[in-house]
Protein backbone atom coordinates (compact mmCIF):
# COMPACT_ATOMS: atom_id res chain seq x y z
CA UNK A 1 0.00 0.00 0.00
CA UNK A 2 0.73 3.32 -0.55
CA UNK A 3 2.37 5.39 2.79
CA UNK A 4 1.70 8.63 4.53
CA UNK A 5 4.80 11.27 3.69
CA UNK A 6 7.55 11.15 5.93
CA UNK A 7 9.58 14.14 6.51
CA UNK A 8 12.96 14.95 6.56
CA UNK A 9 12.71 17.06 10.20
CA UNK A 10 11.64 14.39 11.72
CA UNK A 11 13.08 13.87 15.23
CA UNK A 12 16.62 11.35 14.78
CA UNK A 13 16.17 7.71 15.84
CA UNK A 14 17.48 6.76 19.14
CA UNK A 15 20.46 4.34 18.96
CA UNK A 16 22.75 2.74 21.75
CA UNK A 17 25.35 5.03 21.99
CA UNK A 18 28.40 2.60 23.20
CA UNK A 19 27.68 0.38 20.60
CA UNK A 20 27.56 2.96 18.20
CA UNK A 21 30.65 4.74 19.34
CA UNK A 22 32.29 1.48 18.67
CA UNK A 23 30.84 0.87 14.90
CA UNK A 24 32.26 4.21 14.47
CA UNK A 25 35.47 3.12 13.46
CA UNK A 26 34.63 2.39 10.06
CA UNK A 27 35.21 6.16 9.18
CA UNK A 28 36.95 9.50 9.17
CA UNK A 29 36.48 10.09 12.24
CA UNK A 30 36.15 14.04 14.35
CA UNK A 31 36.94 15.23 11.62
CA UNK A 32 34.90 26.36 -11.39
CA UNK A 33 35.42 29.80 -11.84
CA UNK A 34 33.90 33.01 -10.74
CA UNK A 35 31.06 33.78 -12.39
CA UNK A 36 30.44 37.82 -12.43
CA UNK A 37 26.84 38.51 -12.96
CA UNK A 38 25.36 42.15 -13.76
CA UNK A 39 22.28 43.80 -14.11
CA UNK A 40 18.50 43.51 -12.55
CA UNK A 41 19.09 41.31 -8.87
CA UNK A 42 17.57 37.99 -9.33
CA UNK A 43 15.55 38.51 -6.48
CA UNK A 44 13.84 41.31 -8.47
CA UNK A 45 11.55 44.21 -7.34
CA UNK A 46 8.98 42.50 -4.33
CA UNK A 47 10.97 39.69 -4.36
CA UNK A 48 9.04 36.23 -2.58
CA UNK A 49 9.61 35.70 1.35
CA UNK A 50 11.17 32.69 0.57
CA UNK A 51 14.01 34.50 -1.88
CA UNK A 52 17.28 35.49 0.00
CA UNK A 53 20.24 38.06 -1.13
CA UNK A 54 23.26 38.71 0.54
CA UNK A 55 23.04 40.03 3.84
CA UNK A 56 19.71 38.69 4.82
CA UNK A 57 19.40 36.36 7.59
CA UNK A 58 19.21 33.03 6.28
CA UNK A 59 21.26 33.38 3.52
CA UNK A 60 24.66 32.33 4.89
CA UNK A 61 23.26 28.89 6.46
CA UNK A 62 21.49 28.06 3.07
CA UNK A 63 24.43 28.84 1.20
CA UNK A 64 26.86 26.78 3.71
CA UNK A 65 27.42 23.07 2.54
CA UNK A 66 29.30 19.71 4.34
CA UNK A 67 32.68 20.91 2.77
CA UNK A 68 34.06 24.35 4.04
CA UNK A 69 36.70 24.79 1.51
CA UNK A 70 33.69 25.28 -1.21
CA UNK A 71 32.35 28.74 -1.31
CA UNK A 72 28.78 29.77 -2.44
CA UNK A 73 27.92 33.58 -3.38
CA UNK A 74 25.37 33.66 -5.53
CA UNK A 75 23.49 36.95 -5.95
CA UNK A 76 20.25 35.25 -4.58
CA UNK A 77 18.98 31.75 -3.09
CA UNK A 78 15.64 30.53 -3.71
CA UNK A 79 14.26 28.47 -0.55
CA UNK A 80 12.03 26.26 -2.99
CA UNK A 81 9.30 24.49 -1.18
CA UNK A 82 7.82 22.87 -4.36
CA UNK A 83 8.26 22.25 -7.98
CA UNK A 84 6.52 25.66 -8.52
CA UNK A 85 9.05 27.43 -6.87
CA UNK A 86 11.80 25.67 -8.99
CA UNK A 87 10.13 27.16 -12.15
CA UNK A 88 9.80 30.34 -10.87
CA UNK A 89 13.66 30.09 -10.38
CA UNK A 90 14.53 28.56 -13.68
CA UNK A 91 12.26 31.14 -15.77
CA UNK A 92 13.56 34.15 -14.36
CA UNK A 93 17.54 33.02 -14.40
CA UNK A 94 16.26 32.55 -17.91
CA UNK A 95 15.19 36.09 -18.29
CA UNK A 96 18.04 37.50 -17.12
CA UNK A 97 20.58 34.90 -18.14
CA UNK A 98 22.03 33.58 -15.48
CA UNK A 99 23.74 30.52 -13.89
CA UNK A 100 21.51 28.39 -11.62
CA UNK A 101 23.25 25.99 -9.01
CA UNK A 102 20.86 23.62 -6.98
CA UNK A 103 21.71 21.96 -3.80
CA UNK A 104 19.72 20.17 -1.31
CA UNK A 105 22.49 18.59 1.74
CA UNK A 106 25.54 20.17 0.40
CA UNK A 107 27.65 17.27 0.50
CA UNK A 108 27.85 17.18 -3.55
CA UNK A 109 27.96 20.76 -4.71
CA UNK A 110 31.83 20.96 -4.95
CA UNK A 111 32.33 23.75 -7.58
CA UNK A 112 32.62 27.27 -6.06
CA UNK A 113 31.04 30.13 -7.82
CA UNK A 114 30.24 33.63 -7.03
CA UNK A 115 27.42 35.62 -8.67
CA UNK A 116 24.24 33.86 -10.39
CA UNK A 117 21.12 32.09 -8.38
CA UNK A 118 21.49 29.20 -5.86
CA UNK A 119 17.57 26.86 -5.59
CA UNK A 120 18.10 25.50 -2.58
CA UNK A 121 15.86 22.43 -2.46
CA UNK A 122 15.93 20.93 1.09
CA UNK A 123 12.80 21.66 2.07
CA UNK A 124 11.68 19.66 -0.58
CA UNK A 125 12.12 16.52 1.09
CA UNK A 126 9.06 14.52 1.29
CA UNK A 127 9.29 10.70 1.17
CA UNK A 128 6.42 8.16 -0.44
CA UNK A 129 6.76 4.50 0.19
CA UNK A 130 5.06 1.97 -2.41
CA UNK A 131 5.00 -1.24 -0.28
CA UNK A 132 2.90 -3.23 -3.16
CA UNK A 133 6.28 -2.02 -5.98
CA UNK A 134 8.73 -1.75 -3.75
CA UNK A 135 9.55 2.02 -4.58
CA UNK A 136 10.03 5.25 -3.03
CA UNK A 137 9.09 8.66 -4.11
CA UNK A 138 11.37 10.98 -2.72
CA UNK A 139 11.95 14.80 -3.13
CA UNK A 140 15.31 16.61 -4.07
CA UNK A 141 15.68 17.43 -0.19
CA UNK A 142 15.01 14.22 1.47
CA UNK A 143 18.40 12.44 2.76
CA UNK A 144 19.21 8.59 3.29
CA UNK A 145 18.54 8.39 6.96
CA UNK A 146 14.95 9.32 7.01
CA UNK A 147 14.71 7.02 3.77
CA UNK A 148 15.39 4.39 5.31
CA UNK A 149 13.56 4.84 8.52
CA UNK A 150 10.89 5.14 5.95
CA UNK A 151 11.86 1.91 4.17
CA UNK A 152 12.83 0.06 7.27
CA UNK A 153 9.43 -1.35 8.85
CA UNK A 154 8.30 -2.78 5.44
CA UNK A 155 11.47 -4.78 5.41
CA UNK A 156 12.52 -2.48 2.68
CA UNK A 157 16.03 -0.78 1.33
CA UNK A 158 17.62 1.51 -0.89
CA UNK A 159 21.37 2.15 -2.37
CA UNK A 160 22.23 4.53 0.22
CA UNK A 161 25.20 6.45 0.36
CA UNK A 162 27.31 6.35 2.94
CA UNK A 163 25.88 8.62 5.67
CA UNK A 164 22.40 9.31 6.57
CA UNK A 165 23.23 13.00 5.44
CA UNK A 166 23.68 12.15 2.42
CA UNK A 167 20.88 13.60 -0.32
CA UNK A 168 19.13 10.89 -2.45
CA UNK A 169 18.88 12.80 -5.41
CA UNK A 170 22.01 14.17 -6.03
CA UNK A 171 23.99 11.04 -4.96
CA UNK A 172 21.32 9.08 -7.42
CA UNK A 173 22.00 11.21 -10.29
CA UNK A 174 25.81 10.46 -9.89
CA UNK A 175 25.54 7.02 -10.29
CA UNK A 176 24.99 6.50 -6.48
CA UNK A 177 27.59 3.37 -5.42
CA UNK A 178 26.21 2.33 -2.33
CA UNK A 179 28.26 0.48 0.34
CA UNK A 180 25.73 -1.33 1.85
CA UNK A 181 24.92 -4.03 -1.51
CA UNK A 182 26.09 -1.74 -4.21
CA UNK A 183 27.80 -5.16 -5.67
CA UNK A 184 24.83 -6.93 -5.53
CA UNK A 185 22.87 -5.03 -7.45
CA UNK A 186 24.39 -2.36 -9.03
CA UNK A 187 24.18 1.51 -9.22
CA UNK A 188 21.55 3.15 -7.83
CA UNK A 189 20.65 5.40 -10.77
CA UNK A 190 20.07 1.72 -12.28
CA UNK A 191 16.98 1.61 -10.07
CA UNK A 192 15.68 4.53 -10.61
CA UNK A 193 11.81 4.28 -12.97
CA UNK A 194 10.50 7.78 -13.41
CA UNK A 195 11.92 11.58 -12.39
CA UNK A 196 10.14 15.08 -12.43
CA UNK A 197 12.91 17.80 -13.40
CA UNK A 198 12.75 21.09 -14.58
CA UNK A 199 14.92 22.26 -17.77
CA UNK A 200 16.32 25.79 -18.45
CA UNK A 201 12.93 26.42 -20.31
CA UNK A 202 11.16 26.67 -16.63
CA UNK A 203 8.43 23.29 -18.03
CA UNK A 204 8.26 20.61 -15.58
CA UNK A 205 8.69 17.28 -17.71
CA UNK A 206 8.29 13.57 -16.44
CA UNK A 207 10.86 11.44 -18.14
CA UNK A 208 10.60 7.65 -17.90
CA UNK A 209 12.46 4.96 -19.81
CA UNK A 210 9.41 5.58 -22.02
CA UNK A 211 9.00 9.17 -22.29
CA UNK A 212 11.45 11.70 -22.52
CA UNK A 213 14.37 8.80 -22.89
CA UNK A 214 17.34 10.80 -23.95
CA UNK A 215 16.88 13.21 -20.72
CA UNK A 216 15.92 9.91 -18.56
CA UNK A 217 19.16 8.74 -19.61
CA UNK A 218 21.40 11.73 -19.39
CA UNK A 219 20.40 13.05 -15.74
CA UNK A 220 20.95 9.54 -14.59
CA UNK A 221 24.79 9.98 -14.53
CA UNK A 222 25.32 13.40 -15.68
CA UNK A 223 24.76 15.09 -12.19
CA UNK A 224 23.37 18.34 -12.32
CA UNK A 225 23.28 19.41 -15.79
CA UNK A 226 20.56 19.03 -17.41
CA UNK A 227 17.91 20.61 -14.86
CA UNK A 228 16.63 20.25 -11.42
CA UNK A 229 15.05 17.18 -10.45
CA UNK A 230 11.78 17.77 -8.20
CA UNK A 231 11.06 13.89 -7.60
CA UNK A 232 12.84 10.75 -8.06
CA UNK A 233 11.33 7.10 -8.18
CA UNK A 234 13.71 4.47 -7.24
CA UNK A 235 13.37 0.65 -6.44
CA UNK A 236 13.98 -1.27 -3.04
CA UNK A 237 15.06 -4.26 -1.80
CA UNK A 238 14.31 -7.24 0.54
CA UNK A 239 17.01 -6.17 3.69
CA UNK A 240 16.28 -5.54 6.56
CA UNK A 241 20.17 -6.87 8.48
CA UNK A 242 23.25 -6.82 7.67
CA UNK A 243 26.21 -8.64 8.49
CA UNK A 244 28.82 -5.32 8.69
CA UNK A 245 31.13 -2.96 10.24
CA UNK A 246 34.63 -2.77 10.37
CA UNK A 247 37.63 -4.02 11.26
CA UNK A 248 41.12 -2.32 12.12
CA UNK A 249 44.70 -2.89 11.86
CA UNK A 250 47.85 -1.26 13.05
CA UNK A 251 49.29 0.74 9.87
CA UNK A 252 52.29 -1.56 10.27
CA UNK A 253 50.32 -5.04 9.29
CA UNK A 254 49.46 -3.11 5.85
CA UNK A 255 51.72 -5.46 4.13
CA UNK A 256 50.04 -8.47 5.19
CA UNK A 257 46.44 -6.81 5.11
CA UNK A 258 46.15 -5.25 1.91
CA UNK A 259 47.08 -7.95 -0.10
CA UNK A 260 45.19 -10.55 1.38
CA UNK A 261 42.09 -8.03 1.50
CA UNK A 262 42.49 -7.56 -2.26
CA UNK A 263 42.65 -11.36 -2.69
CA UNK A 264 39.82 -11.98 -0.30
CA UNK A 265 37.85 -9.47 -2.30
CA UNK A 266 38.33 -11.07 -5.88
CA UNK A 267 37.04 -14.14 -4.62
CA UNK A 268 33.67 -13.15 -2.30
CA UNK A 269 30.13 -13.37 -3.39
CA UNK A 270 27.85 -10.29 -5.26
CA UNK A 271 26.57 -10.35 -1.73
CA UNK A 272 30.24 -8.59 -0.30
CA UNK A 273 30.55 -5.05 -0.63
CA UNK A 274 34.01 -4.33 0.72
CA UNK A 275 36.45 -1.42 0.89
CA UNK A 276 40.00 -0.87 2.30
CA UNK A 277 41.96 2.54 3.75
CA UNK A 278 44.31 3.48 5.68
CA UNK A 279 42.31 5.72 8.38
CA UNK A 280 43.87 8.40 10.36
CA UNK A 281 42.23 8.39 13.89
CA UNK A 282 42.12 11.62 15.96
CA UNK A 283 43.71 11.72 19.18
CA UNK A 284 40.26 12.67 20.90
CA UNK A 285 38.34 10.13 18.98
CA UNK A 286 35.18 8.15 20.82
CA UNK A 287 37.64 4.94 21.02
CA UNK A 288 39.55 2.92 22.95
CA UNK A 289 43.15 4.05 23.79
CA UNK A 290 44.78 1.02 20.91
CA UNK A 291 42.52 2.62 18.00
CA UNK A 292 42.95 7.16 19.23
CA UNK A 293 45.32 8.74 17.83
CA UNK A 294 46.84 5.87 15.27
CA UNK A 295 47.06 5.72 11.85
CA UNK A 296 45.04 2.56 10.92
CA UNK A 297 44.56 0.41 7.93
CA UNK A 298 40.20 0.17 8.06
CA UNK A 299 38.88 -3.03 6.10
CA UNK A 300 35.16 -2.45 6.00
CA UNK A 301 32.63 -5.30 5.21
CA UNK A 302 29.05 -5.52 4.42
CA UNK A 303 27.13 -8.44 3.47
CA UNK A 304 23.78 -9.33 2.90
CA UNK A 305 22.80 -12.92 4.04
CA UNK A 306 22.89 -14.77 7.34
CA UNK A 307 25.09 -13.67 10.12
CA UNK A 308 26.91 -17.41 10.62
CA UNK A 309 27.71 -17.16 6.86
CA UNK A 310 28.85 -13.90 6.65
CA UNK A 311 30.98 -15.02 9.44
CA UNK A 312 32.46 -17.55 7.56
CA UNK A 313 33.15 -14.95 4.68
CA UNK A 314 34.80 -12.62 6.85
CA UNK A 315 36.74 -15.20 8.57
CA UNK A 316 40.03 -15.16 6.59
CA UNK A 317 40.28 -11.39 7.05
CA UNK A 318 40.08 -12.17 10.98
CA UNK A 319 42.77 -14.65 10.27
CA UNK A 320 45.37 -12.08 8.71
CA UNK A 321 46.81 -10.37 11.82
CA UNK A 322 45.48 -9.53 14.72
CA UNK A 323 42.78 -6.60 14.70
CA UNK A 324 42.88 -3.70 16.81
CA UNK A 325 39.05 -3.38 17.09
CA UNK A 326 36.42 -5.64 15.21
CA UNK A 327 33.32 -4.29 14.80
CA UNK A 328 31.68 -6.62 12.12
CA UNK A 329 28.40 -8.10 13.28
CA UNK A 330 24.93 -8.20 12.56
CA UNK A 331 23.18 -4.71 12.32
CA UNK A 332 19.52 -3.49 11.73
CA UNK A 333 19.40 -1.93 8.30
CA UNK A 334 19.09 1.60 9.55
CA UNK A 335 22.71 1.50 11.26
CA UNK A 336 24.14 1.20 7.80
CA UNK A 337 25.98 4.60 8.46
CA UNK A 338 28.11 2.89 10.94
CA UNK A 339 30.18 1.12 8.21
CA UNK A 340 32.35 3.87 6.90
CA UNK A 341 31.49 6.18 9.66
CA UNK A 342 31.60 9.68 7.97
CA UNK A 343 32.18 12.61 9.30
CA UNK A 344 28.73 14.80 10.37
CA UNK A 345 30.45 17.92 8.90
CA UNK A 346 30.50 20.44 8.36
CA UNK A 347 34.85 20.07 7.05
CA UNK A 348 37.35 21.68 5.48
CA UNK A 349 37.90 18.81 3.15
CA UNK A 350 40.14 18.31 -0.22
CA UNK A 351 39.95 15.55 -2.08
CA UNK A 352 41.34 13.80 -5.19
CA UNK A 353 39.96 10.88 -7.12
CA UNK A 354 40.97 8.50 -9.96
CA UNK A 355 39.48 4.58 -11.02
CA UNK A 356 41.88 1.73 -11.37
CA UNK A 357 42.12 -1.15 -13.40
CA UNK A 358 43.44 -3.57 -11.22
CA UNK A 359 45.58 -3.58 -7.49
CA UNK A 360 48.36 -5.21 -8.16
CA UNK A 361 51.46 -5.87 -5.83
CA UNK A 362 53.31 -3.13 -7.07
CA UNK A 363 49.94 -0.16 -6.39
CA UNK A 364 49.69 -2.12 -3.12
CA UNK A 365 53.41 -1.21 -2.08
CA UNK A 366 53.02 2.82 -3.66
CA UNK A 367 50.41 3.02 -1.11
CA UNK A 368 52.01 1.48 1.52
CA UNK A 369 55.09 4.14 0.54
CA UNK A 370 53.05 7.40 0.52
CA UNK A 371 50.28 6.50 2.85
CA UNK A 372 51.41 3.71 5.52
CA UNK A 373 53.30 3.56 8.22
CA UNK A 374 56.55 5.47 8.13
CA UNK A 375 54.86 8.14 5.38
CA UNK A 376 54.74 11.73 5.79
CA UNK A 377 51.34 11.58 4.38
CA UNK A 378 49.06 14.57 5.97
CA UNK A 379 45.72 12.41 4.43
CA UNK A 380 42.56 11.69 6.75
CA UNK A 381 42.19 9.00 4.58
CA UNK A 382 43.25 6.74 1.21
CA UNK A 383 41.07 4.77 0.27
CA UNK A 384 40.16 1.63 -3.01
CA UNK A 385 36.56 0.10 -2.62
CA UNK A 386 36.10 -2.72 -4.87
CA UNK A 387 33.66 -2.70 -7.25
CA UNK A 388 32.69 -5.48 -9.72
CA UNK A 389 29.64 -7.37 -9.55
CA UNK A 390 26.29 -6.00 -10.17
CA UNK A 391 27.90 -2.32 -10.81
CA UNK A 392 30.06 -3.94 -14.14
CA UNK A 393 27.15 -4.63 -15.63
CA UNK A 394 24.78 -2.89 -17.90
CA UNK A 395 21.83 -2.64 -16.44
CA UNK A 396 18.60 -3.35 -18.27
CA UNK A 397 17.31 0.62 -18.69
CA UNK A 398 20.73 2.29 -20.04
CA UNK A 399 21.92 5.53 -18.49
CA UNK A 400 25.18 7.61 -18.47
CA UNK A 401 27.39 6.16 -15.67
CA UNK A 402 30.33 4.57 -17.46
CA UNK A 403 33.70 3.27 -16.63
CA UNK A 404 31.67 0.30 -15.48
CA UNK A 405 34.95 -2.22 -16.56
CA UNK A 406 36.57 -0.71 -13.36
CA UNK A 407 37.67 -2.96 -10.62
CA UNK A 408 38.33 -0.16 -7.69
CA UNK A 409 38.09 3.15 -6.80
CA UNK A 410 40.68 5.17 -6.15
CA UNK A 411 39.96 8.23 -3.38
CA UNK A 412 41.96 10.54 -1.18
CA UNK A 413 40.33 13.08 1.62
CA UNK A 414 42.54 15.85 3.71
CA UNK A 415 41.21 17.63 6.45
CA UNK A 416 43.35 20.61 6.22
CA UNK A 417 43.71 23.82 8.27
CA UNK A 418 44.70 27.10 6.70
CA UNK A 419 48.03 26.45 7.22
CA UNK A 420 48.39 23.00 5.45
CA UNK A 421 46.04 23.29 2.91
CA UNK A 422 48.83 23.85 -0.04
CA UNK A 423 50.56 21.11 1.08
CA UNK A 424 47.12 18.52 1.49
CA UNK A 425 46.39 19.81 -2.13
CA UNK A 426 49.67 18.87 -3.77
CA UNK A 427 49.49 15.51 -1.76
CA UNK A 428 46.48 14.54 -2.59
CA UNK A 429 47.42 15.18 -6.27
CA UNK A 430 50.60 13.14 -5.79
CA UNK A 431 48.95 10.59 -4.72
CA UNK A 432 46.58 10.15 -7.67
CA UNK A 433 49.43 10.95 -9.83
CA UNK A 434 51.26 7.97 -8.20
CA UNK A 435 48.76 5.18 -8.59
CA UNK A 436 48.36 6.58 -12.77
CA UNK A 437 49.93 3.63 -13.64
CA UNK A 438 46.94 1.17 -12.47
CA UNK A 439 44.43 3.64 -13.44
CA UNK A 440 41.88 3.48 -16.39
CA UNK A 441 42.09 7.28 -17.57
CA UNK A 442 38.94 7.48 -15.78
CA UNK A 443 36.75 8.82 -12.37
CA UNK A 444 33.47 8.34 -10.42
CA UNK A 445 31.29 11.77 -10.83
CA UNK A 446 30.46 12.03 -7.07
CA UNK A 447 33.73 11.77 -5.75
CA UNK A 448 35.13 14.89 -8.00
CA UNK A 449 35.98 17.72 -5.95
CA UNK A 450 36.43 21.55 -6.74
CA UNK A 451 40.02 20.90 -7.77
CA UNK A 452 38.88 18.88 -10.35
CA UNK A 453 36.15 20.29 -12.07
CA UNK A 454 37.58 21.71 -15.64
CA UNK A 455 36.90 20.11 -18.72
CA UNK A 456 39.32 17.68 -18.90
CA UNK A 457 38.52 16.44 -15.47
CA UNK A 458 34.85 16.24 -16.61
CA UNK A 459 35.53 14.74 -19.78
CA UNK A 460 37.20 11.60 -17.97
CA UNK A 461 34.09 10.57 -15.97
CA UNK A 462 32.52 9.15 -19.57
CA UNK A 463 33.84 7.39 -22.01
CA UNK A 464 34.28 9.80 -25.45
CA UNK A 465 31.12 7.73 -27.07
CA UNK A 466 28.94 8.71 -24.02
CA UNK A 467 30.55 12.24 -23.38
CA UNK A 468 29.14 13.17 -27.22
CA UNK A 469 25.89 11.92 -26.52
CA UNK A 470 25.42 14.08 -22.95
CA UNK A 471 26.60 16.85 -24.70
CA UNK A 472 23.92 16.25 -27.64
CA UNK A 473 21.53 15.95 -25.20
CA UNK A 474 22.92 19.12 -23.22
CA UNK A 475 22.68 21.44 -26.36
CA UNK A 476 18.66 19.74 -26.82
CA UNK A 477 17.79 21.16 -23.32
CA UNK A 478 20.55 23.87 -21.95
CA UNK A 479 21.61 25.26 -25.08
CA UNK A 480 22.73 28.60 -23.05
CA UNK A 481 24.07 26.07 -20.39
CA UNK A 482 22.21 27.93 -17.94
CA UNK A 483 23.16 24.38 -15.45
CA UNK A 484 26.68 25.17 -15.59
CA UNK A 485 27.52 25.76 -11.80
CA UNK A 486 28.41 22.28 -11.38
CA UNK A 487 31.06 19.74 -13.52
CA UNK A 488 30.09 21.22 -16.19
CA UNK A 489 29.11 19.22 -19.90
CA UNK A 490 28.51 22.45 -21.94
CA UNK A 491 26.21 22.12 -25.20
CA UNK A 492 28.12 21.69 -28.28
Amino acid sequence: MTEPIVRGDQPPRRRDIDRRTLLRAGGVLGAAGALGVAGTPAYGTGRPDNWLRPGDEGYEEAVAGFNTTVTRRPEAVILARDARDVQRAVRYAGRHDLPVCVMATGHQASVSFDGGVLVSTAAMDRIRVDQRSSSVRVGPGARWGPIAEATAPHGLAGLVGSSVSVGAVGYTLGGGLSPTFGRLHGYAADHVSRLEIVTADGELRVATPEHEQDLFWAARGGKGNFGIVTSLDFGLFDVRTLYAGAILYPAEAATEVLPAWRDWAAEVPESVTTSAAFLRVPPDAPLPDPVRGRLVVSVRVSFVGEATEGAGLVAPLRAVAPALLDTVEEMPFTDWDLIHSDPEGPIPAYERTSLLGGLPDAAIETMIGLAGAGSDSPMSLVEVRRLGGALAREPEVPSAVGHRDAAFTFFTIGLAPPGQVERVRAYAAMLVEAMEPWSTGGAYVNFLSGDEAGPADVRRVYSPEVYERLVSVKSDVDSRNMFRLTHNIPPG
